[in-house]
Formats: C-alpha cells, structure tokens, sequence
C-alpha cells in the first residue's frame, strides 16, 4: 500500500501573524460568533475567551492530562495578554464567571482556597444555551458562584 503524502503545514498569512513558529491561533468558528450564548458576551469576554484559547494552544503539557484543560492566572491575563490591571482582579473573575454561565468554560479547580492556579476547560454547553437541555453544574463552578448559589437557595 502507498503511503499518502505528507500534509503540508498551514502557511500563515502575513495579515494573520508575524510569522514566527511559536505563534498560536484561537479561532472562532462562525456557529460559535452565530450563537445566542455568543452574542451576550460583551467585547471583553469575547476577548477573554480568544486569551483563553491562545493560551489553550499554548500549554504543551495539559493540567491534570486533561486534553481540554488550560490554566489562566493573574500573571497570564494581566501580564501577559494585558486584558485587567492588577488592580482589577474582580473584572477578571466576574468575565469568567460569565463565560462559565454561557457554556463556554468549565472550572475543573477553582485555585481560591489552595492559592494555586486554577484550571478551566472547555465545554460545548453553549451550543444548548438557552434551552431546556442546557445547565451549569456545581462541580462546574467557581468557589465564589457555588457560594452565590448557596447564598440564593437560603
């Protein structure tokens, strides 16, 4: 049997990056920007999500081998893709909070009461957005929105 030819890697654009090897992507298919989930972010979660993404590609070794998992710290979101101060912490927090209740990320372990990082995931909940079939489990949430959540129930 003859083997197949090697694909050839995707050539970047020059409108698309500079170039260098190192770059990664975090596209945004148009079923997802179509999405009712989508359309109710505001422009700083949206632009939170593709950080997330980024860094997604980033991680060579995935948290707790997790093929969908990803860390984001404050040195990453603020530092490193300049999205909050540091003094605006809540900002952060409160966007990916958002992004939890949309479907679009899941914690795995929230890093508040260990002082570690926390590792999210990503999740198609989004795509059963606004449906019957769509819900935000506990095990999903942050320590800070399961005690929203308890504080709701009481």
């Amino acid at each position: 049997m003859p083997s197949r030819p090697r694909k050839k890697p995707y050539q970047k654009k020059s409108f698309e990056s500079t170039g260098v090897a190192s770059d990664t992507s975090a596209n945004i298919y148009m079923s997802m920007r179509m999405s009712a989930a989508w359309k109710e972010l505001t422009a700083k979660q949206r632009d939170l999500y593709s950080c997330c993404k980024a860094q997604y590609y980033a991680e060579k070794r995935k948290p707790n081998d997790n093929p969908l998992a990803f860390t984001m710290n404050q040195s990453k979101w603020c530092s490193l893709y300049g999205l909050y101060t540091i003094n605006n912490h809540r900002m952060f927090y409160r966007d990916m909070t958002v992004l939890i209740e949309k479907g679009f990320v899941v914690c795995l372990e929230c890093g508040n009461t260990t002082r570690t990082k926390s590792i999210y995931a990503f999740s198609d909940k989004w795509q059963r957005y606004g449906t019957e079939a769509f819900e935000v489990l506990p095990n999903e949430m942050t320590s800070s929105m399961l005690r929203k959540l308890r504080k709701e129930k009481t």
